[in-house]
């Protein structure tokens, strides 16, 4: 059974995601095409290094996220970081995973309903995603209600230019 928990130093720690399995095939992914965006075939394996595994697990565990996990037993099996610094109202769903074995199993949209939650409890207007561009990734936050804002946080923006960017709002 799986279970969701906000992250604690009792339930993680810097290589509670040592034995995460980020992979992802992608074959398609959205690009800008004038002034809508269009599906570009473009295949490559996402994949995540045992140092980033450690980044990513360090960057959650750090004061400024609120982060919830989903555990299978004592193993992070999904997880989703929310900045918790509030940014032009908006709270910022940094980062979002399911492991490779435990996606289409209805976890991520129980972490992603807890980031609204916490996203409401925080007095935002909406969630602000910079979503991977891969034909799935966005297909998931549009069934969670998400949509590609007109007026993105350039900063963010700019940092993952092939990113979509992406609001749900949490009323």
């Amino acid at each position: 059974m799986i279970r969701i928990e906000l992250l604690s130093e009792n339930n993680f720690n810097e290589f509670s995601l040592d034995t995460f399995e980020r992979k992802q095939e992608v074959i398609n992914v959205y690009r800008k095409a004038c002034t809508d965006y269009a599906l570009v075939n473009m295949p490559y394996t996402e994949d995540w290094s045992l140092e980033k595994k450690r980044n990513v697990a360090r960057d959650i565990l750090s004061e400024d996220y609120i982060s919830y996990l989903a555990l299978d037993g004592e193993k992070a099996v999904g997880f989703i970081g929310l900045k918790k610094q509030l940014t032009e109202g908006f709270m910022i769903l940094d980062l979002m995973q399911v492991s490779a074995k435990y996606r289409k199993m209805g976890i991520g949209r129980k972490l992603f309903e807890m980031g609204k939650l916490e996203a409401k409890k925080a007095g935002a207007k909406a969630l602000y995603i910079s979503a991977c561009s891969s034909e799935e990734t966005i297909a998931f936050y549009k069934a969670m209600g998400a949509v590609i804002t007109d007026d993105p946080i350039k900063e963010i923006a700019d940092d993952e230019p092939f990113d979509l960017q992406m609001i749900c709002k949490v009323d």
